[in-house]
């Protein structure tokens, strides 16, 4: 995938959080940084999905199912 460049200006403190996130996490400070911004985005774009709402029959369906899974014997 062709990829761009971009300057961000950040506080020193900020940039050594990154830093050292991004150590942890196995990833360059490149990396870490689009997978940040990738997974705000797809954040964004869930928040304005409308979740859909059971009727009682579903909700009680799931209820069980949820109650089955606690103690399935």
């Amino acid at each position: 995938m062709a990829k761009e460049k971009m300057t961000v200006t950040l506080d020193p403190s900020t940039l050594a959080d990154i830093d050292a996130d991004a150590r942890q996490a196995g990833l360059n400070r490149s990396e870490f940084v689009e997978r940040a911004l990738r997974r705000e985005h797809y954040r964004r774009l869930l928040e304005r999905v409308s979740r859909p709402t059971p009727d009682a029959a579903e909700e009680r369906q799931l209820r069980d199912l949820l109650s089955w899974q606690r103690n399935p014997s």
